[in-house]
Parts: C-alpha cells; structure tokens; sequence
C-alpha cells in the first residue's frame, strides 16, 4: 500500500503557536530512478523529469508538494517492499525541505497519514547532515548515475542545464569491477560547463559511478 506522509511547515510566534506558511515546496526524491512502481497493477519505470520541479536535474525524478493557506503539505510515497522494484535493497527517499533540511529514509508499509516525527521516532527515517541549495537554483546541483559496459574505458555526463561557470566540484565513486571484483580508478577529463568526461584506468571496466556536481 501507498503510504500518506503529510505534515505542516510553519513557525512558532512569540506565544508559542505554530502559523503555518502557505506555498513552500517540499520535494520528494527516491535515491534512485532506476526502480519500477506499482501503478494499481501496471509496473511502470520512473525515466521522466518532473515538469513542476525546475532547475534542478539531480531532484528532477521527484514529486513536488506545495504547502496550503495553512501551510500543511502531503505526499503519498511508494512502498518499499509491495510497490518498488527491484524489492532488494529497498529504495529510500528524502524529503527535502524549504530550509535545505532533508529526511530519508524507507517507505513505511502503512497507509498513513504519518507526520515527519511519525517517520523520525518510529519508523526510523533520519535528517542527513548535508544539506541541498535552497531553494533550488538553475545550475546549482546536478548528480547521477554513469555505467560502463566493458566497451571504452570513456564515458560522458552532459547537464541539462549548463552551469554558469566551470568551476563546479564534482564529487565521484565508482563499484568494483564486476570482472575482477576490484576496485577501479576513475578520474575525470574536460570540465566544462556544460559537462565533463569519466576515465577509467581500464577499458575492460564493467560497473558505475555515482557523482555529484556543485557550484
């Protein structure tokens, strides 16, 4: 089942009640868009950005809630281990917050409605110590996920929105080699802002390479 994951994003006045603010995003993003959902029994792949989430192409396969007049906002996530494939490891996702807070953890196998301290105390969701850009600029984050097949020891990351500068970071880790088991060494060439280029050390290489480019 779909679990119901709905919350108020507020602040505490001076008499200590809670005024919730009204249209304030907040972004659910699975930690992976290679998984298939349960769509009331159609299996379908999560391939296509976001329309509503701009900006920003590494949160781009998620879904985005906008807060009411009260400042409540609700999302209903996929289950783990009944709604996601691959069912092993089970997918996680965050909930990224207006403030650049973020949350992750496993989907609940509960209907819901759960509040975020619901997630936190009993189901063991946990608030990361990063934080993405908030709120989410053009050109200001990007991330994903390169394969090598064993064909070239090259493989090419294109953004699809360029950076202002080239002086982003980029932050890279690759599996082991499933021919060897090993681990390999991958570098990368020709930062631009519109992309760069990974190396490995060897063109027989089979595996992939998070990363994750900042400005």
């Amino acid at each position: 089942m779909s679990c119901q994951i709905t919350d108020i994003i507020g602040y505490r006045n001076n008499l200590g009640v809670l005024v919730g603010t009204a249209n304030l995003n907040v972004i659910a993003v699975p930690d992976t868009s290679r998984s298939t959902y349960d769509y009331a029994g159609d299996w379908r792949p999560n391939v296509m950005f976001n329309p509503l989430i701009v900006g920003n192409p590494s949160l781009a396969h998620g879904q985005i809630a906008t807060t009411d007049v009260n400042g409540e906002w609700t999302h209903v996530l996929p289950n783990a281990s009944a709604e996601t494939h691959p069912v092993s490891p089970e997918q996680k996702w965050s909930l990224l917050f207006p403030d650049g807070s973020v949350l992750t953890g496993e989907v609940p196998a509960v209907a819901g409605p759960l509040t975020v301290d619901d997630l936190v105390q009993t189901y063991g969701w946990a608030w990361a110590s990063q934080q993405y850009v908030a709120p989410v600029t053009e050109g200001s984050l990007a991330g994903g996920i390169v394969s090598f097949t064993g064909a070239s020891n090259t493989a090419s990351v294109v953004f699809t929105t360029p950076f202002a500068t080239a002086n982003y970071r980029i932050w890279r880790c690759s599996s082991v080699d499933a021919n060897t088991g090993e681990p390999m060494d991958v570098s990368y060439t020709n930062k631009t802002t519109s992309g760069f280029d990974f190396v490995a050390k060897d063109a027989a290489y089979v595996g992939t390479v998070d990363w994750e480019a900042k400005l």
